[in-house]
């Protein structure tokens, strides 16, 4: 059975080229190739740069790291450097307490003793207020009555030198 002169001419047009596939097969099969392997390569480049961006967030991270690593290690040797001067500090406080604890472990025979002190010396003190007897007369008294001994023997010693000086 022909078609031919039966067909419209836009149909016979159309599936004229269509009669003659078989011969675009291997262009068509290379194409479809040449498309898929663009895709791939497109996958492929993308991959890459994805896995570029994360080895290069990872090296930053690495870097950070390191870096913070260095800062913790100063932080962790000013640290110990704090804590040997507040060992040594607190060895000095706990000097201090012990000396004041073992002058407050002093303290009770140190007032016994000076209670005892005092006990004897306020003993002293009656013994010597009783041994105070009552002086008659007063100390103005007396020093007027010295004064005028004295005078007259000034006034005894100046005749005889003034007698002696005549001779």
């Amino acid at each position: 059975m022909s078609l031919k002169g039966t067909l419209p001419e836009p149909l016979k047009e159309a599936l004229h080229p269509a009669s003659y596939i078989e011969s675009h097969q291997i262009s068509v099969l290379r194409a479809q190739k040449r498309l898929s392997d663009w895709l791939h390569q497109e996958q492929t480049i993308k991959q890459r740069d994805d896995l570029k961006n994360l080895a290069e967030m990872t090296r930053g991270k690495i870097v950070s790291l390191t870096q913070s690593k260095a800062d913790m290690e100063q932080s962790k040797r000013d640290l110990e450097v704090k804590r040997e001067c507040l060992i040594k500090e607190l060895e000095q406080i706990n000097q201090e307490i012990a000396n004041v604890d073992n002058k407050l472990s002093q303290l009770p025979s140190a007032l016994q003793q000076l209670e005892a002190k005092k006990q004897e010396q306020a003993h002293q003190t009656y013994q010597l207020h009783k041994s105070i007897k009552t002086v008659p007369a007063s100390a103005e008294a007396d020093i007027k009555d010295i004064q005028d001994a004295d005078d007259i023997r000034l006034r005894a010693i100046s005749v005889i030198q003034n007698a002696l000086g005549s001779l």
